[in-house]
């Protein structure tokens, strides 16, 4: 999986942790879907021949229930990629926004350590999002041809 690939993944990931049907202290169960445009802000090679790309994605959630708050909200990711000096990938981090229709916002982290996905979890944010906890996986989708990547993600979550 290529560095920008896998930032990208990884950022992705972070969206899809978002879609949460009704907040609760029940704790929720959920999955779903997204899709961002990536976009390369810097790259560089440091001394020892590893690169480093920082990438910055805008895109969308989708949620498999049609109830959750997040579901076709906007998000905003950023994230580093750091790969070896051969092109295999050695660690992918970021963070993410998310605005919903009321226009509560959501943070959250995300950081891909699996072969083929990572993890995500909750920040906190504002408004329903505020005492948000939990967190979940995430693969990546196949990109399209035009560049778009996305995730499936599944999460368990609870408000504090």
């Amino acid at each position: 999986m290529s560095k920008t690939k896998l930032a990208t993944v990884g950022i992705v990931l972070v969206g899809l942790v978002l879609i949460v049907p009704g907040l609760s202290a029940q704790e929720v169960k959920g999955s779903g879907s997204n899709m961002f445009v990536p976009e390369i802000v810097e790259t560089f090679t440091l001394t020892d021949g590893t690169t480093v790309s920082r990438t910055l994605s805008k895109g969308f959630i989708t949620a498999d229930d049609p109830s959750n708050p997040l579901r076709r909200a906007s998000m905003t990711c950023s994230g580093t990629a750091v790969a070896a000096k051969d092109g295999k990938p050695i660690r992918s981090a970021g963070t993410c926004d998310s605005v919903d229709a009321d226009g509560d916002v959501a943070f959250y982290w995300w950081r891909a350590d699996e072969k083929n996905g990572g993890r995500w979890g909750f920040l906190g944010g504002t408004g329903k999002w505020i005492t948000v906890d939990g967190g979940g996986t995430y693969e990546p989708t196949p990109p399209w041809k035009d560049g778009r990547q996305g995730n499936n993600w599944k999460g368990t979550w609870k408000s504090k």
